[in-house]
């Protein structure tokens, strides 16, 4: 189909290639994932943007287009005010219940000053796009399915839009993200070579570990049929998966050992899962970057962006 942004071609398995595919679990679970984040790139986005609001560093703006299946995406897009041709973007990923909103509260006049455009959406089930809220969908295995694969497909529209508007450096557009932002971040690196580098805060990978481990998802701590049953579910998004087809792209991954909301064993995974170039940090902290680790952790993403997007570290 024109216009169809495919992250790999599914390849028919013949033989005893398919014999193969069947034995191997995670063989199949990759191959199942091939087109979870495709997408008719065709379909108009029918953008919108409001007069923008001028702070001491940047040209803000509301900015609205459509998902795929249609539904409105809302989002916030911060230009540096003096800005000429193209500049390095990052798209950014807020944390489960949190909002874009908040992304640009603390981020936004920070990377403007530095000379970058930033961009954050809500997820789905969150802010302006609440329906069930973003606590019901992570209790229920299809709005959870549906949070993260339409979510990242909409973030890889949302980069359509920056491409739009040409506003981007294509050589400098990265991806930062901080829990739920990051797991989605991995997956978005994965499925979209337009991020260069990602900077993914407190995410892991293996939905085994998570479901089994963590009070978040499903209701927590699931165990028998009932894990074994979400796994498969979930299987063709595990970040696992999708960090590994990012190689040689840049991954920053920053991790506490006292995170009860992201187990240790699923960061792990994740970073063993991740291809180089990669940076990892881990402190001996918990979820919320709290002090005397916040300050560690972002001077290290920040010179992280410095070395692989030329970004300033301020």
């Amino acid at each position: 189909m024109p216009g169809l942004r495919s992250v790999r071609p599914l390849i028919a398995l013949a033989g005893a290639a398919a014999l193969a595919a069947v034995i191997a679990g995670p063989a199949v679970a990759a191959e199942r994932a091939g087109g979870v984040f495709d997408y008719d790139a065709g379909k108009p986005l029918e953008a919108t943007a409001s007069k923008a609001q001028i702070t001491d560093a940047a040209r803000v703006q509301k900015i609205t287009f459509k998902a795929p299946d249609g539904t409105t995406v809302p989002a916030l897009l911060s230009v540096p005010k003096n800005a000429r041709g193209r500049v390095p973007c990052i798209l950014s990923g807020h944390p489960l219940t949190g909002t874009k909103e908040e992304v640009f509260g603390e981020f936004s006049d920070a990377y403007a000053a530095r000379g970058v455009a930033l961009m954050a959406i809500d997820a789905r089930y969150h802010g302006e796009r609440k329906g069930i809220g973003p606590l019901k969908a992570a209790a229920k295995l299809d709005t959870m399915y549906k949070l993260f694969q339409l979510t990242v497909i909409d973030m890889r529209r949302a980069l359509d839009y920056l491409d739009a508007r040409g506003i981007c450096d294509p050589a400098r557009t990265g991806y930062e993200g901080r829990s739920l932002g990051g797991l989605m971040g991995s997956m978005l690196i994965g499925a979209d070579p337009r991020i260069k580098a990602a900077v993914l805060y407190v995410s892991g990978a293996d939905w085994r570990i998570y479901l089994a481990r963590t009070p978040v998802w499903l209701g927590g701590n699931l165990t028998g049929a009932k894990l074994d049953a979400a796994v498969r579910k979930l299987a063709p998004l595990d970040p696992k998966i999708w960090i590994a087809r990012a190689a040689g792209r840049p991954v920053f991954m920053a991790n506490g050992r006292l995170d009860e909301a992201t187990p240790l064993a699923a960061a792990k995974a994740l970073h063993a899962a991740a291809g180089k170039p990669k940076e990892i940090v881990i402190y001996n902290g918990g979820h919320d970057t709290e002090e005397p680790f916040h300050a560690r952790v972002y001077k290290a993403s920040a010179a992280f962006f410095k070395k692989y997007l030329g970004i300033p570290t301020g």
